[in-house]
């Protein structure tokens, strides 16, 4: 989520258009990892990883969706996440590069300040 702040404090239009691309496939995938773990606690009534071991033996369809939304959210190239972040860190680094570490580092402490008040 750091990257969409810096996305969208970067100013240029279609950077924006690139954010607003990946803010979409980000709920769409968030919103699907949350559905398949809602299903693999209903199937198991268990959300440790020891008590679901054997899911793509037991259930199939689902171990493979669960697989697809795995690669789907780390980004494999040749995805729209890929692209986006590509294009958003090409936009960035070319054109000042202090500037950007700068703002990654001082956006990360942030988000990582901020995830651990809650």
């Amino acid at each position: 989520m750091n990257l969409i702040l810096i996305v969208f404090l970067w100013g240029d239009s279609f950077i924006s258009i690139c954010g607003f691309f990946f803010s979409a496939v980000h709920a769409f995938l968030s919103s699907l990892m949350f559905y398949l773990v809602d299903c693999v606690y209903r199937r198991y009534h268990a959300r440790s990883v020891f008590a679901v071991s054997g899911i793509f033996t037991l259930f199939p369809n689902l171990g493979f969706l669960i697989f697809l939304m795995v690669v789907f959210f780390g980004g494999l190239p040749g995805t729209v996440k890929f692209v986006c972040e590509f294009y958003i860190f090409n936009v960035v680094l070319s054109s000042s590069f202090l500037s950007c570490i700068f703002l990654m580092f001082t956006l990360n402490f942030f988000g990582l300040v901020g995830f651990s008040k809650c």
